[in-house]
């Protein structure tokens, strides 16, 4: 499932994978001797396999799927992680007043239990998917594997969509990643990466509606595409989503509840930026 090749002329490993939590993965890691790369990237590469295989709603035997099979009849035990990955949800969807919802219907109807530590669903139709939280969490995850082995450039890529660059360019000052409308292939920002993280969320040709608003139960139809840069790739991936269904009247009051960097909201009807 996972790549890897080492270039001793520029001490750079390369990583990939072609498909993993549900897109592509890319990696230039830099600096430090060929086993401290390969270690970083084995040490990293195991972590996301494993979250891969725990956060898949799509595959039978993961943690998720057991959840979503059974915490309508009775409170499914969480370990440790995935007890602290859904507080975590549950605390975003609070802070974006509700817009991002692993539900995609109603949070409220999701009950997690301090003292046992297990979640129930007090609806039978309740179900979860962290597919727009998974990718930007795993960032994150080898973010601090990849610091701990004392990497200091590195840039992450999964599909386009949820970029990490620690540190910068080794020929430069920061990491060069363009946006592009998916529509026309073109570049529309051009976004220097420093210690940081970039996401990205919006409609396509391939997949013109694909994100739900929980609040009205609609998928967006907007051609439009919203990127945030952040130093926290979880804030970044679930603000992207976030900001694809809420109406534009209440971006700037959600955004106050966070630390980002830049935003960009791109509605390629209009070509208007903001």
């Amino acid at each position: 499932m996972f790549n890897s090749k080492y270039y001793a002329p520029s001490g750079m490993l390369h990583g990939s994978s072609p498909r993993i939590m549900g897109t592509k993965l890319d990696a230039l890691l830099i600096g430090g001797n060929q086993t401290v790369l390969e270690d970083a990237w084995n040490e990293a590469t195991a972590k996301i396999e494993r979250l891969h295989n725990q956060l898949n709603c799509f595959d039978p035997e993961s943690a998720v799927s057991r959840i979503n099979r059974e915490a309508f009849h009775a409170p499914v035990p969480l370990d440790d992680e995935l007890w602290n990955i859904l507080v975590d949800c549950q605390r975003y969807n609070t802070l974006t007043e509700g817009y991002f919802d692993i539900t995609l219907s109603d949070f409220n109807k999701v009950q997690l239990s301090e003292a046992t530590h297990t979640i129930s669903f007090l609806d039978e139709g309740i179900s979860i998917d962290l597919g727009g939280y998974g990718k930007g969490y795993a960032l994150q995850k080898m973010q601090s594997i990849f610091q701990f082995h004392g990497i200091e450039k590195a840039l992450v890529n999964f599909g386009n969509s949820s970029v990490l660059a620690i540190g910068s360019h080794p020929h430069g000052d920061y990491w060069p990643v363009g946006i592009e409308n998916p529509y026309t292939h073109e570049t529309v920002y051009s976004v220097k990466l420093f210690d940081s993280s970039l996401s990205t969320s919006g409609n396509s040709p391939q997949h013109p509606e694909h994100i739900k608003n929980p609040l009205t139960g609609e998928y967006v139809s907007e051609r439009k595409i919203v990127s945030i840069v952040s130093a926290n790739p979880v804030d970044a991936e679930i603000l992207t989503t976030a900001l694809m269904v809420a109406p534009s009247e209440q971006i700037e009051s959600i955004l106050q509840s966070f630390d980002i960097q830049e935003k960009y909201i791109y509605n390629i009807l209009t070509d208007h930026k903001s």
